[in-house]
């Protein structure tokens, strides 16, 4: 599997190169969202540990062209970026050879942990996931390793938006399983003040249950009232 592959266009970032520093099949991640594209197979671990070759992640930097280097390089894949113990040395290895700009997409859900958050500090934007408001939601909709709460997690997404000095956004799910918790949802995202808020709900076959185009923009109608920048997908 290749790591760096591309490019594609984002409804969030733009045209962009994907980097996967998990490349697994299936998933490796610290989640099983109900809505995972993925599915529910793969291995669920709190756990960072080496998934790919740095020396081969260096040697595909190498064989980008100019016009690829001038893209946005997407930390992204087969599950939690995060989980990648290299990652932070990725993303330097990525600047040092010419990428223009770098993003991370992360379900946060090791933001505790100060050494993911030394990592993820070194990209340009991190958009990173929340679709719960509480202790008993996140674990229906997000199913957590064990190890993992909602409330370390949340205390990481604060502490982390706090330290960063990049571009910090947020992506909320939302769907049947937590429309009826988007008040509260919505003022805890204000609390962490991202820079933007992307809503979308699932398109692609699940266990959850999407909503249709018009409840997604009533449900990030209560994003707005809070005050939020909102980014709706396909919004027109």
């Amino acid at each position: 599997m290749k790591t760096i592959y591309g490019p594609m266009n984002s409804w969030r970032v733009g045209e962009c190169m994907n980097a996967d520093p998990i490349c697994r099949t299936p998933k490796i991640c610290s989640l099983d969202c109900i809505y995972c594209m993925f599915g529910s197979s793969g291995f669920v671990a709190p756990k960072r540990s080496n998934l790919i070759s740095t020396e081969s992640f260096f040697n595909e930097l190498a064989a980008l062209t100019p016009k690829e280097k001038g893209l946005t390089l997407r930390f992204t894949g087969a599950g939690e970026p995060t989980l990648a113990m290299n990652l932070g040395g990725m993303v330097d290895a990525a600047k040092g050879a010419g990428v223009r700009h770098t993003a991370i997409l992360t379900n946060s859900s090791i933001l505790d942990k100060i050494d993911v958050r030394d990592d993820l500090k070194k990209a340009d934007m991190i958009i990173a996931k929340i679709d719960a408001c509480d202790e008993k939601e996140f674990e229906r909709i997000n199913r957590p390793h064990p190890e993992i709460s909602f409330s370390h997690m949340l205390q990481g997404l604060r502490s982390f938006r706090s330290e960063f000095k990049g571009s910090m956004r947020l992506q909320v799910m939302v769907m049947e399983e937590n429309k009826g918790s988007m008040d509260e949802l919505a003022r805890i995202c204000q609390d962490v003040s991202p820079d933007i808020i992307y809503v979308s709900t699932p398109t692609r076959p699940s266990h959850a249950k999407a909503l249709s185009r018009k409840a997604v923009l009533e449900e990030a109608k209560r994003f707005e009232r809070q005050g939020c920048q909102v980014s709706v997908q396909g919004r027109v």
